[in-house]
């Protein structure tokens, strides 16, 4: 059996191949039908324009033609289905695909059967819109106990510029960073962080990313003496007298911030408006402070305020 399998090997391989060619050749030289994708491209859009909504990437259509002829379109590249949208409107223009639209390479004996899905589209046309907006920080930042985060976060730039069609574009308040949580901070930070695009097709962004800054300190406290109560709301030409005149208040905050405070940068003032002429009133007096750090108490808590 062997013997005769191997006998005259090469002319049975040539016959062998010889048949598969003949095959191939008849085969090839039959009309059949395939399903062949193309991909949707633009073109042509006016500088003051912009597609607002998206189009279907591509478009499924039934091509028709002898065998060789299909087998040499799917050797080829595969070419765009291009769609001049120079002529069209602002707004929502209806598009119907054509027979004739559908590039099939030059050169190739084969029809368009049926154009599949989608038979047609919709291209939105907007004004091409840019607008500044602020960013608004998504960061958490949570110091280690004993330590303060000094004043408020910085970000740069704080502003963008969005681009995009000018239906979503006036939509837009604000450009938000990601959600980030730093936890357990105890030193000043740095560094860049990502923005969030907004909902809507088509937009961009001048900046992709920002960078953050954020002081902790360490928190100490801090007692100032002899800071002077002001009177505020006082009848005019009367006489105020507040004991004591002056009082100690003690603060917290970041350590560099504290130690750089002096009284002069301290407020405390009490408000006379529903004091009664000759009559003794206890008043809790107020405190401005630089927003850098905070008030813990004063001493005295209260002043005693006579009008006469």
């Amino acid at each position: 059996m062997w013997k005769f399998i191997f006998e005259n090997l090469g002319f049975k391989i040539v016959a062998l191949l010889m048949a598969l060619l003949l095959w191939f050749h008849v085969a090839t030289e039959k009309i059949y039908e395939y399903t062949k994708s193309f991909p949707v491209k633009i073109f042509n859009v006016p500088d003051e324009l912009i597609l607002a909504r998206e189009i279907p990437p591509e478009v499924q259509v039934r091509i028709g033609g002898k065998g060789k002829e299909l087998l040499k379109l799917l050797l080829m590249e595969k070419k765009n289905l291009q769609i001049d949208v120079g002529e069209l409107r602002i707004g929502e223009n209806n598009y119907n695909f054509k027979p004739e639209e559908i590039p099939i390479p030059e050169g190739l004996d084969l029809r368009v059967v049926e154009i599949l899905s989608p038979k047609n589209i919709k291209i939105s046309l907007d004004r091409l819109m840019e607008m500044r907006v602020p960013v608004r920080s998504q960061i958490m930042i949570l110091p280690e106990e004993g330590y303060v985060l000094m004043g408020e976060m910085s970000l740069k730039p704080q502003e963008v510029i969005v681009s995009g069609p000018r239906g979503s574009v006036r939509k837009i308040n604000s450009i938000q960073t990601e959600k980030k949580m730093l936890e357990n901070v105890t030193e000043p930070i740095s560094d860049q962080i990502g923005l969030t695009l907004p909902e809507g097709y088509n937009l961009k962004l001048s900046f992709k990313q920002v960078n953050f800054f954020a002081d902790v300190q360490k928190a100490i406290e801090k007692e100032i003496l002899g800071v002077p109560v002001e009177s505020v709301n006082s009848p005019w030409g009367r006489e105020v007298k507040i004991q004591p005149d002056s009082i100690k208040v003690l603060i917290i905050g970041g350590e560099k911030a504290v130690n750089q405070l002096t009284k002069d940068q301290i407020k405390v003032m009490v408000d006379c408006a529903k004091v009664k002429r000759n009559v003794e009133t206890k008043l809790q007096p107020f405190v401005k402070l630089p927003p850098i750090v905070s008030l813990i108490r004063t001493e005295p808590d209260s002043l005693v305020v006579t009008i006469r």
